[in-house]
């Protein structure tokens, strides 16, 4: 069974390795296995979640005018509170920053934190903004007609070529790859591509 946060889908995976017409239960469960375990290999390498969902988290009060999410884009905010207190949503804004996770605020964010000598100034900001939200991409998986995959190509290309690597080397031996372990989750490879993957895990990672 696909993981939920499988980046493509078996059928699609299947047609890019030429085997749509093949049917075969131990092959389907291997290249499940193997797009459940590059799909977890990407996301840990991005430090980030990438399929749609909904999260509740709390963030430092900086006095920032930003408001930056850990997860993104986002998709919808359902309320953000300060010491417990709700904002008014016409008072923040994401239409223009939701892509990189941010929600904007002019006045700026509540500041309060830990203080600490004399002049009794904040050291440490404390996380008493609470936010309610929705956000990721809609996976090839869980794409809809009313909800079409979000899921940008080159993200669902980069598995392709992931697994489709590791599916020829296991047929062949493991020829090129230094390590690989579905059950131990190892993903190691001696290839020069394994620096292109990671430049494009960069595009999407949060710094």
């Amino acid at each position: 069974m696909l993981a939920d946060n499988a980046l493509t889908t078996l059928e699609r995976m299947k047609l890019m390795l030429g085997l749509s017409n093949v049917e075969d239960e131990q092959m389907d469960e291997v290249i499940t296995l193997l797009i459940n375990k590059a799909s977890a290999w990407v996301e840990r390498q991005a430090g980030r979640h990438f399929g749609k969902q909904s999260y509740h988290q709390w963030y430092d009060a900086d006095g920032q005018q930003e408001l930056v999410l850990m997860e993104y884009p986002i998709i919808s905010v359902d309320f953000v509170k300060e010491e417990g207190v709700l904002v008014d949503p016409s008072r923040y804004d994401f239409a223009q920053t939701a892509s990189i996770g941010v929600i904007y605020r002019d006045e700026g964010w509540l500041k309060a934190g830990w203080r600490k000598g004399i002049a009794y100034d904040i050291i440490r900001p404390k996380r008493v903004i609470e936010v309610s939200y929705t956000a990721g991409y809609v996976l090839p998986k869980d794409a809809t007609e009313d909800e079409p995959q979000t899921l940008p190509a080159d993200l669902e290309g980069l598995l392709w070529d992931m697994v489709s690597q590791a599916y020829t080397n296991l047929q062949s031996g493991s020829q090129g790859l230094s390590a690989f372990s579905i059950s131990d989750v190892s993903w190691e490879f001696d290839k020069g591509t394994h620096a292109e993957w990671l430049q494009l895990i960069n595009l999407y990672r949060r710094y």
